[in-house]
């Protein structure tokens, strides 16, 4: 009988990638197998999502063989993990393998953008002229075409905007920032209580009377036309070289919902459950929704199944990495990955080791404090580049203001702008350090610029705050009067002068020998 042939990780990705593979299946095991003292005999790996164990083993740390069903295998590329499919370890050092990244990487801009240009990558006027025509529609169908709010591009932005500047301003209700005693300018002053609370009875995003578009089994369609156009836009970033997968949960207590989860041990555990790929500065790149269990088992798993999805978006043989906790990982899902040529980093449960026997929990006790039992590189790759997605909740819980409402899917529209205000803000510093740039707007005032872009950009209203770029050069109301005091021109910095800007209160030089006025509006 042959010897049976082992093969390390490298091996594995030789074959995947050579042009002329020579592997080929591998016969039963042999008698020197059963003498080898390191020889840990194989076991079949089925998928077991119905354990609650949360016990975190390391994993990787062994040279790999696979043996499938048949006594033979075809050359060639090997195929993806398949159910059966079988596993024997070898106990020794770990053999890293060459994983240069080989994509491509974002490159400078021309220049650093404006917030509000940032913004509007992913917030984009095709979205929000969906999100007119829905309103108007919507409002027409349920007071039975009485009557339609008739809302346009700039009172939606404005009321975007108003909803961020509510975030960097919290109050324990809507109506606390048009009372009197709590009385918010900013916010007060550019909509209504009352239209405020109109629009927000109103905003759809897709017509409840078209069957015929409508995806029976999809329990997100009220506002999938949306949820599309805005992934769409995030797929659209350069990815990095590492990447993390978890979950995100945007709290929601009501019971109108078809898909509210209840997860133990999290912040906020009752709320909509989101599958999300972001890269480790954070930056949301692709995500899917979770619409509950099918009852159907997969060799993966619900999460394995997960990971392979949200990588699909990934460029293949570009030696990508990603990172995911012990609910996703398993071994076969390792192989699946390679298969792309991407890497996989994760801990793992003890009941998905494939058959791989590490040192049980006891005996490291008895050897102290810090002693694991692992092949690996020294390296601590997992806790670097693992925490993407607790960034971005992390930044999105900052100046996130939670607007109530009974209509789920509502929350994830006001999770979606803040997504979008978070991957603006991140990719706007990543310009920055590409360019050079010393000192870049932090999130607090990165947020407050694009809510006041969108509040006065293109707008007849004036208030008194800082004047964001966009708003200086939009040419709209920036009408010169004369004030009774003098103050320093905020073009030139050197003469005083009586003449401001109607739209935002600026001083500046309008006179026969210096027009600072019209240079102030035009430059950037």
């Amino acid at each position: 009988m042959d010897e049976k042939k082992k093969y390390s990780v490298q091996d594995a990705l030789e074959f995947i990638t050579a042009e002329d593979s020579e592997y080929e299946g591998c016969e039963s095991s042999s008698d020197e197998d059963s003498e080898d003292p390191n020889y840990i005999p194989h076991k079949d790996v089925e998928s077991d999502e119905s354990s609650e164990s949360s016990d975190s083993d390391s994993c990787g740390s062994s040279d790999l063989e696979t043996e499938p069903h048949s006594s033979h295998m075809d050359t060639g590329q090997p195929k993806a993990a398949i159910k059966g499919q079988k596993f024997s370890w070898r106990k020794k050092t770990f053999e890293t393998p060459e994983t240069t990244f080989k994509g491509p990487c974002a490159k400078p801009p021309d220049e650093i953008h404006t917030p509000l240009e940032y913004f509007k990558n992913f917030i984009t006027d095709d979205m929000l002229l969906l999100l007119i025509e829905q309103t108007n529609l919507y409002s027409v169908q349920k007071s039975n075409h009485l009557r339609n709010v008739n809302t346009t591009v700039k009172e939606l932005e404005i009321l975007i905007g108003l909803y961020l500047r509510m975030g960097l301003c919290q109050m324990p209700g809507n109506r606390a920032y048009w009372e009197n005693d709590t009385r918010c300018p900013m916010v007060a002053d550019n909509m209504s209580r009352n239209r405020f609370q109109t629009l927000l009875g109103s905003l759809h995003f897709t017509d409840n009377t078209d069957l015929l578009h409508r995806d029976a089994e999809d329990k997100y369609w009220k506002i999938r036309p949306w949820l599309e156009m805005f992934r769409k836009q995030c797929l659209d970033i350069v990815p990095e070289e590492y990447n993390s997968v978890d979950e995100q949960i945007v709290p929601f207590k009501g019971t109108h919902s078809p898909i509210r989860q209840y997860v133990k041990g999290k912040p906020h555990p009752w709320g909509l459950k989101i599958w999300a790929r972001c890269s480790s500065s954070g930056m949301l790149h692709d995500f899917v929704f979770y619409q509950g269990g099918t009852g159907k088992k997969t060799l993966l798993g619900i999460g394995g199944d997960v990971v392979v999805k949200l990588c699909e978006t990934l460029p293949a043989e570009q030696n990508y990495k990603v990172f995911a906790d012990n609910f996703f990982s398993s071994a076969p899902l390792v192989l699946t990955l390679l298969q792309r040529q991407i890497y996989f980093v994760g801990t793992l449960r003890g009941n998905r080791l494939a058959g791989c026997q590490l040192e049980d929990e006891k005996s490291l006790a008895q050897r102290g404090r810090g002693s694991v039992d692992a092949r690996a590189t020294h390296c601590e790759e997992y806790n670097t580049f693992m925490g993407g997605i607790d960034l971005l909740d992390a930044c999105i819980a900052r100046y996130k203001y939670h607007m109530k409402s009974r209509r789920w899917y509502l929350y994830l529209f006001w999770q979606t702008i803040m997504l979008g205000v978070v991957n603006a803000w991140l990719i706007y510093c990543r310009d920055c350090k590409l360019l050079g740039v010393q000192k870049p707007l932090k999130q607090r005032t990165f947020q407050a610029e694009v809510a006041t872009s969108l509040i006065l950009w293109k707008s007849h209203r004036g208030v008194r705050v800082g004047v964001p770029e966009d708003v200086r050069t939009d040419e709209v109301a920036h009408w010169p009067v004369k004030c009774e005091k003098r103050g320093r021109c905020k073009n030139c910095k050197v003469n005083a002068t009586t003449t401001l800007c109607e739209k935002y209160d600026v001083r500046l030089c309008f006179t026969e020998e210096r027009n600072c006025f019209k240079s102030y509006h035009y430059q950037r």
